[in-house]
């Protein structure tokens, strides 16, 4: 076991991508083996933070007190079997790319940060750009081995439903609390998943570090695709890449079948202008599409297919297509450039990420897009909207200056109340963490609240995991 009690080592593990400012830790505390992680949970009496790779939104990682757990050293991977993989919490997913680079199989989930850790994925049910077809991180673990606060663990398995109880480690048998609070059904990573005879597994994935401690985790792989079809279209109006995002979304053609819808607004682009100088001049928005291709015998009817049902579209001439593996790994620097833009923007001015994650329904795409849009002009307030929006899924980052701080909460504010109206959710893929609790309160109320409380208290009833996250 190590323990780090100087402050100078502890402080590196108070930081994640939100800026948030606060945190408090007396140790940070790193098994080196399951026994040791054991002992230590049998034995401990403090509050305890699970850390994961900083990569995080929502602050989910920083402690508000107590210690922190550190599972740095469970990074081990396996090898593929069968189309399945298990790694430790602790794995990034650049590593786990890597792995599978030279075999038959692929990682779908796709976040912004490779240097993300699986377990940090798994605890915010992260997704990423081709969560549109690919879906996104439950739609992949199969399986875990799951420590509680106690010292006692349990090995999750798909198949095992919250109709049957629970059997952990010591022998005790859990049964699932009798509750009425269901998850939303759009694409939602906003406190416990709970859903009518779902399996307890999906109870731990997206539960954001509160209810047990991921060991071992096995992911379910997809044979990769021969190739794939992509381009970043560009548009001299907003409203025309909305229309042909819909347009997309209602095709029944064969090949127009994308796993990627990724959005860019036109202050996207004035920022990205800086790190691609041949962004067209004309352009006020821009798409990122991806359509995966099983077999290379149809890349080129496919291809042809994309080309036709652009040509009569409002996508400017000087749109880009990718000719290559290059390409297409330049167009995922595109894509993922403007993010890591706000994050060092935010970092450099020490101004704690104002963000959404909210997503709605396919029946208010429009609404939401115009409601987004008009509000924002009117407040005078800079920001920067880009995102998934085949899936109504957009990260709206305010930037203001100081004197417009708590204007822009309130505007953030007045576009969670409109989502909730459209049965939408408060965070679709960095979960909630210490940043977006007051919003979870109200997407799901006091009632539903304590009864998710209920749900914590069956596997932590002391509290001890993630203070301060969801509740």
């Amino acid at each position: 076991m190590i323990y780090k009690t100087d402050p100078h080592l502890i402080s590196p593990y108070l930081k994640d991508a939100s800026n948030y400012i606060g945190g408090f830790a007396d140790k940070v505390v790193i098994p080196e083996s399951i026994e040791e992680l054991s002992c230590f949970l049998k034995t401990n009496t403090q509050q305890i933070t699970i850390a994961g790779a900083g990569t995080g939104m929502t602050a989910s990682r920083i402690p508000l007190s107590g210690c922190i757990l550190s599972l740095e050293r469970f990074n081990s991977i396996g090898n593929p079997d069968g189309g399945f993989i298990d790694v430790g919490p602790a794995t990034s997913l650049e590593n786990l790319y890597k792995k599978l680079e030279p075999t038959e199989y692929f990682y779908p989930p796709n976040p912004t940060e490779t240097l993300a850790s699986i377990g940090g994925t798994a605890a915010t049910n992260a997704s990423g750009s081709r969560s549109y077809k690919f879906g996104v991180t439950r739609d992949y673990v199969i399986e875990a081995d799951i420590f509680f606060s106690d010292g006692n663990s349990t090995t999750l398995k798909r198949g095992l439903t919250i109709d049957d109880p629970l059997e952990i480690s010591n022998g005790r048998k859990v049964f699932f609390p009798n509750i009425s609070y269901k998850s939303p059904l759009c694409k939602n990573a906003a406190g416990y998943y709970v859903r009518p005879n779902m399996d307890w597994l999906d109870l731990f994935i997206g539960s954001d570090g509160t209810l047990g401690i991921f060991t071992r985790i096995r992911l379910k792989l997809k044979f990769s695709p021969s190739s794939f079809i992509s381009g970043i279209l560009f548009f001299d109006k907003e409203e025309e890449c909305w229309d042909l995002v819909d347009s997309i979304k209602k095709s029944k053609q064969k090949f127009i079948n994308p796993c990627s819808l990724e959005y860019f607004d036109r202050h996207s682009l004035n920022r990205l202008r800086k790190k691609f100088s041949h962004i067209p001049t004309a352009a006020q928005a821009a798409l990122f599409f991806e359509n995966d291709i099983d077999r290379q015998i149809d890349h080129k009817i496919a291809l042809d297919s994309w080309i036709d049902y652009l040509e009569n579209t409002s996508v400017l001439s000087d749109s880009w297509f990718a000719l290559s593996a290059s390409d297409l790994k330049k167009f995922h620097e595109f894509r993922h450039a403007i993010p890591a833009l706000i994050n060092e923007e935010n970092s450099r001015l020490k101004r704690t990420k104002i963000g959404t994650d909210m997503a709605v329904p396919d029946l208010y795409y429009f609404d939401m897009m115009n409601f987004y849009t008009r509000e924002l002009e009117s407040s005078g307030i800079e920001y920067v909207v880009f995102g998934h929006l085949g899936d109504n899924h957009l990260h709206i980052n305010f930037l203001p200056d100081e004197q417009n701080i708590q204007k822009a909460h309130d505007l953030y504010a007045k576009f969670v109340s409109q989502a909730l109206k459209w049965n939408g959710t408060v965070s679709a893929e960095h979960g909630i963490g210490k940043l977006k609790k007051k919003y979870f309160l109200q997407m799901v109320g006091e009632d539903s609240m304590n009864q998710l409380k209920s749900i914590k208290k069956i596997f932590d009833p002391d509290f001890y995991l993630g203070k301060g996250n969801i509740f």
